[in-house]
């Protein structure tokens, strides 16, 4: 059986991975909750399943995710395989899966999603780019999903601002919090002059991990500040507006 033809295999850079032409195959890649039980409290896995009518030699995957969010995306290694993955932003993640042996790839392969600190909910991951080969690297289409990713059970050990995503951003940013205990929590916007433009959070919250967007449309340019009263805690952001 031959080997993938790669054009790059330790340099994950932004050149095309296999070096054959397309075929008429086609397959579904999506990710499926794992059946893992975890023994940590935080982070999630699931399995990215690949349903293809022809066998899998070689892949790589560009997944998008909210660093606000998700700290890191990590794929399991697989024994004979190599298993590259590098951060080519700060929200953006490249994988690159293949055999030096020519052996096909699994159907499932195993990733781990690690939370930022005091996010608990859902994220959603999508790929932005994915390429699938045969065993002469030749190119099989991909059919490919968003994904919400699980963090439902970790429970913030403290009240904060968690981040806002994107930042800068244009015309809408979202703005996450985690709240340890129940208390009375207000979020509010303020220009760089100090007037108050916009109150997005006021009233009582269970402990929990929040997000809200704020809509800065009839904003002008420039910078903002993100403030959050909740107990004793008083925490501030800035937030650029860039039009």
């Amino acid at each position: 059986m031959k080997k993938i033809q790669l054009l790059s295999i330790l340099v994950l850079s932004g050149a095309v991975l296999f070096g054959g032409k397309a075929t008429a195959h086609k397959a579904k890649v999506n990710f499926k909750e794992s059946g893992l039980a975890r023994t940590e409290s935080v982070g999630s896995v699931a399995d990215l399943m690949i349903d293809s009518d022809k066998a899998i030699h070689g892949l790589q995957f560009d997944i998008k995710y909210n660093p606000a969010e998700i700290k890191s995306i990590i794929p399991a290694q697989i024994s004979g395989f190599e298993v590259k993955y590098n951060e080519l932003s700060d929200d953006l993640i490249r994988g690159l899966v293949f055999s030096m042996q020519g052996q096909a790839l699994p159907k499932n392969l195993e990733f781990e999603f690690l939370n930022v600190e005091g996010f608990n909910g859902t994220s959603t991951i999508e790929f932005k780019e994915i390429i699938l080969a045969d065993s002469q690297g030749n190119g099989i289409e991909a059919e490919v999903q968003t994904y919400d990713v699980s963090f439902s059970n970790v429970i913030p050990v403290k009240t904060e601002l968690s981040g806002s995503y994107p930042n800068p951003f244009n015309p809408t940013t979202s703005i996450n919090y985690s709240v340890a205990n129940e208390s009375h929590v207000e979020i509010m916007i303020y220009d760089a002059a100090g007037r108050l433009v916009e109150e997005l959070v006021n009233g009582h919250q269970d402990g929990g991990s929040y997000s809200i967007t704020w809509n800065a449309t009839n904003q002008a340019s420039g910078m903002y500040f993100a403030k959050m009263i909740a107990g004793d805690v008083v925490q501030t952001q800035k937030l650029v507006l860039l039009k």
